[in-house]
């Protein structure tokens, strides 16, 4: 019997590691996070059980080491472009973007899951994915300082336009069409070129004036407390660590009745955003309605939307962190609410048909990048003092900075 050196030990464990990232970039591609089990990279990569578990403790740490090793190759793949790139800091930050949309429709499994899955997997596996946020926000910030129009332009601005393409890369991806991004990256760019600097500093108000939040009706039966349950334990714990059991006995039911209303945890979580997501009308729409013109219609209901999920704290996190735990169906109800919050811009594209047409998908998915990482970094409760930001972000690209700040900063009526 041979006993092998140690250096060839060492070289076995290296590719069989490097079989399971690649089986787990797959495999998670294809079936999703939750979805994926460690028999599955078994039996994509040819790796024993055995040696899986002398190279991992567990599926999560697998995952871990691939995002890892994704962000380590595609990162300075994108974003060394921009130093390396002739030209004006425009044509280089352009450059960098047709990076980014030829790497994303060449690789979209890899892409799938940093920017998709990444976030079914929890806050650790998002604050890996978040350094290549971090670092395009570096270089995005150092190319608008050459800007004298841009220079200054408020970071929060910075990481919600980031993480607005972010998102639409997550959509393209989610929807299969990757291979749209490469044709669309001069429009994106010219929506984010549309902001510049605010003359003023947009506030940052700790709490929502009185009345701007509608009271919450008592829960009303099964039902109600249900999806109160959902909402309270989602932000606890997360949607993944979430049982039925637990949702049954917070909501004070028999799980007999839950079955009677929801076909499982998937469902009722999909009742609870589109709770959600009424709620959150029922705030925005009286304001929209008695502004007396459109910029403030917009900022006030942006104003509206922020003070009720700092003041619902629950939905606010389930709506803001939740959806990206919890599977397609949640992703889609997301998805759907922007665009039919875009309809709120409509009236901006009759008043300035100049504004790029990307802007509408731009503008609502920035805005959830805004609120995204406030709860994560702050928690819901601080919330609101984002909305005067997320107001400018909306109107900059249809009114300009100056006008856009006015408004977003103006107190709603």
């Amino acid at each position: 019997m041979v006993v092998p050196r140690e250096g060839a030990t060492e070289s076995r464990l290296r590719s069989q590691r490097e079989r399971l990232l690649a089986a787990t970039v797959e495999v998670v591609a294809e079936r999703g996070y939750e979805a994926t089990r460690v028999k599955d990279l078994l039996q994509v990569s040819g790796v024993s059980r055995n040696a899986f578990y002398k190279i991992f403790s567990n599926k999560d740490e697998c995952f871990l080491a691939a995002v890892d090793q994704l962000v380590q190759v595609a990162g300075p793949a994108v974003l060394d472009v921009y130093g390396k790139a002739p030209g004006t800091w425009e044509q280089r930050m352009m450059a960098m973007l047709e990076a980014l949309g030829a790497m994303v429709a060449a690789y979209p499994a890899p892409a799938r899951v940093a920017w998709t899955e990444a976030y079914a997997a929890g806050d650790e596996a998002v604050r890996r994915v978040d350094r290549i946020d971090t670092r395009t926000e570096r270089i995005v910030r150092g190319a608008l300082a050459e800007s004298p129009e841009r220079a200054g332009l408020p970071p929060e601005v910075v990481r919600a336009l980031i993480g607005g393409l972010r998102k639409i890369i997550h959509t393209r991806l989610r929807e299969g069409r990757e291979r749209d991004l490469p044709g669309e990256m001069p429009q994106i760019f010219d929506w984010m070129l549309s902001y510049r600097t605010p003359p003023q500093r947009l506030r940052r108000p700790r709490r929502p004036p009185p009345g701007l939040v509608p009271p919450a009706r008592p829960a009303e039966g099964a039902r109600d407390r249900i999806l109160a349950a959902v909402a309270e334990l989602v932000a606890e714990k997360g949607y993944q660590s979430m049982a039925i059991t637990e949702i049954a006995s917070r909501a004070a039911v028999s799980l007999t009745t839950f079955y009677d209303l929801f076909a499982g945890k998937e469902d009722a979580f999909l009742a609870t955003m589109e709770f959600g997501m009424r709620r959150s009308m029922e705030a925005v729409a009286p304001v929209y309605t008695r502004a007396r013109d459109w910029p403030h219609a917009v900022a006030g209901g942006l104003h509206a939307f922020f003070a009720l999920f700092s003041v619902d704290t629950a939905l606010g996190r389930l709506g803001g962190v939740g959806t990206y735990e919890s599977g397609l169906g949640a992703m889609e109800s997301l998805d759907a609410a922007i665009v039919n919050a875009q309809a709120l811009l409509a009236k901006g594209f009759e008043l300035h048909p100049d504004t790029p047409t990307v802007a509408a998908e731009g503008i609502g998915t920035s805005i959830y990048a805004l609120m995204s990482r406030q709860i994560r970094r702050r928690g819901a409760e601080h919330l609101y003092e984002l909305a005067p930001t997320a107001a400018f972000i909306a109107l900059a690209p249809f009114v300009g900075s100056e006008e856009a700040a006015v408004a977003a900063n103006a107190e709603p009526v």
